[in-house]
This record gives C-alpha cells, structure tokens and sequence, in this order.
C-alpha cells in the first residue's frame, strides 16, 4: 500500500519512527526500487521522538546513506505534549 501511496502521490514526504517497522521499509524500499521514487523513513531515538511536538515543523532531509531530521517550533506556538 505505502509503495502505491508513492506511485500515486499520495504517501507522505517521510515517515519519522520511534521503532524500525519492517513493512514500512519495505514498501519505501519497494517504490523506490520499481517507480524511482524516494520516501524516507527514519528512527529517532527516545528523546529526540518524544521531543516532536503537534503543530511542529519536522524536515527531514535524507540520501541513499544518511538522514537529518530537523524540528522547529513554529513562532507563538505553546508546546502541545504528544498523545
């Protein structure tokens, strides 16, 4: 499903985790392999997943070894514990 969601446009730009989800990798593996298309997926750490809160900016900026995940507070913006 995630694979078509790409093809389509559908997908979201990335997919940001707190665990590795084996069929999530896959289906990013999948649609890069068969429509050359890329949609990162990334794991954080504890502190850094939890550390996301709603109404955040999340940029994520990936190639094909390494991913950077930038996080920013948006301006006036109470933090909003996640649920």
């Amino acid at each position: 499903m995630l694979a078509e969601a790409v093809r389509a446009g559908t997908a979201p730009a990335a997919v940001v985790l707190l665990e590795p989800d084996p069929i999530l990798a896959v289906g990013a593996v999948v649609a890069a392999e068969l429509y050359d298309r890329r949609m990162p997926v990334v794991v954080l750490d504890e502190a850094a997943y939890h550390a996301i809160r709603t109404g955040d900016e999340v940029v994520v900026e990936a190639d094909d070894d390494s991913a950077t995940v930038r996080v920013s507070r948006r301006p006036n913006q109470e933090p909003t514990p996640n649920v």
